[in-house]
């Protein structure tokens, strides 16, 4: 969505971006589904909406905005959230106690990375 975002918010993608990716996030809490924490507060010059019908299929690893908020889905979902990219972390491992990687009152920094970080990491397109 991250081309359509741009053109909507009147930005460059590099200022979407720059403007997600400069910010500490504080972790208000987890749900929806396991390891699916709601992040904010975002920059007030990327709010937007949900999408209006929601997507069946959210690869897991997405980082999406929503509102004031922003996220990485943990694993394959559906959902209504504005896709800006990937992450190449595993975010939920059901075979540990610390089910998700992230708890409330964590602090997260996202870091733009390109295709091949992305790949080298482990990430899967």
């Amino acid at each position: 969505d991250l081309v359509d975002l741009s053109e909507e918010l009147q930005l460059s993608i590099q200022d979407v971006v720059n403007l997600h990716s400069q910010q500490q996030y504080f972790v208000y809490a987890i749900g929806f589904s396991p390891g699916f924490a709601y992040l904010g507060d975002i920059d007030q010059r990327l709010r937007v909406p949900r999408l209006q019908t929601p997507r069946t299929h959210v690869p897991a690893g997405s980082v999406a905005i929503a509102e004031h908020q922003t996220a990485v889905y943990p694993s394959e979902s559906p959902g209504g959230w504005r896709i800006l990219g990937r992450s190449p972390k595993t975010l939920v491992d059901y075979r540990t106690d610390e089910i998700s990687a992230f708890r409330v009152g964590d602090k997260v920094r996202f870091e733009p990375i390109s295709k091949s970080e992305f790949l080298s990491l482990g990430g899967v397109l």
